[in-house]
């Protein structure tokens, strides 16, 4: 039985590899222990998502470059990122508000994708499905219908803080709005493998595109989706709610729980807002033990709140700021181990919130929502853009944020920051097919494990370490006992082959 050990960490390793030592029977500070015998969640892949504005960051840089990126992220000799999410028109991240029926049509018969050929989305997914040995799922979202369907009339409305209701008399025509979408897409070569039925239903203060759904609303649609979706002999599925874990158990319940929609739902989509460091291993818990055969996906996550500084062409961390500030993260790996992102709630939450959203480290952030997540019923984790200019954009409203690929247009230069090696050392030891095992970690605080047996029969122990101190340890897996010394600051992947 070989083993090796991959390892990115604080002190400068990206996915470095070596051998893995045996250890002997005595005592060690940290032990991780891998139960085989107890089999928890099947894992669908990590993964990135394909925007608008990756396509418009890509389109600055050379074309050598550009394929460059797309094979170290989806290609099976890069990152090989299992999953991948995309908008249904526009987004936060699209350089301008689209929909594909601007004009109000019932019948839909004036539907067309064009958009997406013309602003080069379609063609930056096409070119990701091309790259060697890629091989990934496709979840597609909506951040809201048309105007005409809504009971407000508009995209978006951030002076009255909302984004406004899908219409109950046109429930019928966004459902056949999806059929139109996932038919476009496969006649392309694209065959979208889940949806949402809306990205973000309790809104996002009506600040971009956005169209709030409450869990009645949801039901009720999915009573009509589904349906909708089975007629035209479309296969896909569908994945609810689509927005932060602390608030998924109340509505999951209404519509999974429902006799009727229940069967049209497939799992459930969640995303990282609600705190800056918390994972919510005990909602995760919770909420597979009311539905345990709803798996959980992460379909959005990112480092927000790179707030515009008006007085420059960039982005400051804390206004005001001086023009040499700006762009701090720019090839800077150090600073994605420091705590000092913000977010969202670090600017504008309430009081009683702020507790929940103090300053971070990026790269802990992602490295230990995906390991905890895991270990707590996670089946499938995808991240937001894949890729963005050096700003963190661009896009229409200024929500700047990191991606874990940045680029430079006129200097044709790709950094791929910390978090990218995170997450293609995760991916391309967690892959789809493979099953959670249970693990069990004894030691100092701050460290993190989960385990996977991998179709091929592997075994990976990721490892996660944000203590501040180097720990001595050991893992126990499939009756054997390997060193792991774990620095601090670090992730770490024990292969076992099998």
């Amino acid at each position: 039985m070989s083993a090796r050990i991959v390892s990115t960490s604080r002190a400068g390793d990206a996915m470095r590899e070596r051998s893995a030592e045996r250890a002997g029977d005595a005592e060690a500070p940290l032990v991780v222990r891998v139960h085989a015998d107890r089999e928890r969640q099947r894992f669908y892949g990590i993964g990135s998502s394909l925007t608008q504005s990756s396509a418009a960051a890509l389109a600055q840089i050379s074309p050598e470059k550009r394929r460059e990126v797309l094979a170290r992220t989806f290609g099976s000799e890069g990152a090989a990122f299992a999953l991948s999410r995309t908008h249904i028109a526009s987004s936060d991240f699209s350089e301008e508000s689209y929909v594909y029926v601007p004009e109000p049509d019932p019948s839909l018969e004036s539907f067309t994708i064009q958009p997406d050929r013309d602003n080069g989305l379609l063609q930056l997914i096409q070119d990701a499905q091309r790259m060697p040995g890629a091989d990934f799922a496709m979840i597609s979202s909506p951040w809201s219908p048309p105007p005409w369907m809504k009971d407000n009339g508009k995209l978006y409305d951030p002076e009255n803080r909302t984004g406004g209701r899908l219409l109950e008399e046109h429930y019928d025509t966004f459902a056949r709005y999806f059929v139109k979408y996932l038919e476009a897409y496969a006649a392309e070569g694209i065959d979208v493998w889940a949806i949402t039925p809306i990205n973000e239903p309790q809104g996002n203060a009506g600040n971009w595109e956005s169209m709030h759904m409450s869990p009645e609303e949801q039901r009720d649609f999915l009573r009509v989706l589904g349906p909708t979706l089975r007629e035209a002999g479309l296969d896909t599925r569908v994945l609810i709610f689509d927005q932060n874990r602390a608030e998924m158990p109340e509505y999951t319940e209404v519509v999974h729980g429902d006799a009727e929609a229940g069967q049209h739902t497939f799992g459930t989509a969640v995303h990282w807002y609600n705190s800056t460091f918390k994972v919510y291993e005990d909602v995760l818990e919770a909420e597979h033990a009311r539905h345990p055969d709803k798996p959980i996906f992460q379909t959005e996550g990112t480092i927000d709140s790179m707030s515009a500084d008006s007085s420059c062409d960039g982005v400051c961390l804390e206004p005001p700021c001086g023009c040499e500030e700006l762009y701090v993260w720019w090839q800077n790996d150090a600073w994605y181990w420091q705590k000092e992102a913000t977010d969202w709630g670090w600017d504008w939450a309430p009081p009683e919130q702020r507790a929940d959203h103090p300053k971070y480290s990026p790269a802990f952030r992602y490295a230990r929502d995906i390991v905890v997540g895991m270990a707590h019923w996670i089946a499938g984790w995808v991240d937001w853009n894949v890729v963005l200019d050096k700003r963190g954009g661009p896009n229409h409203v200024s929500n700047f944020c990191l991606a874990p690929v940045m680029v430079d247009g006129p200097t044709d230069t790709v950094y791929y920051s910390p978090t990218y090696y995170i997450l293609a050392q995760l991916s391309r030891h967690s892959r789809p097919g493979g099953v959670v095992l249970e693990t069990e970690v004894s030691g100092p605080e701050g460290v993190h494990a989960t385990a996977i047996r991998n179709p091929d029969g592997s075994v990976a122990v990721h490892v996660f370490s944000e203590a501040e101190a180097d720990v001595s340890g050991v893992v126990e897996v499939a009756g054997e006992r390997f060193a792991l010394e774990t620095p601090a600051a670090s992730l770490q992947t024990l292969v076992v082959a099998p």
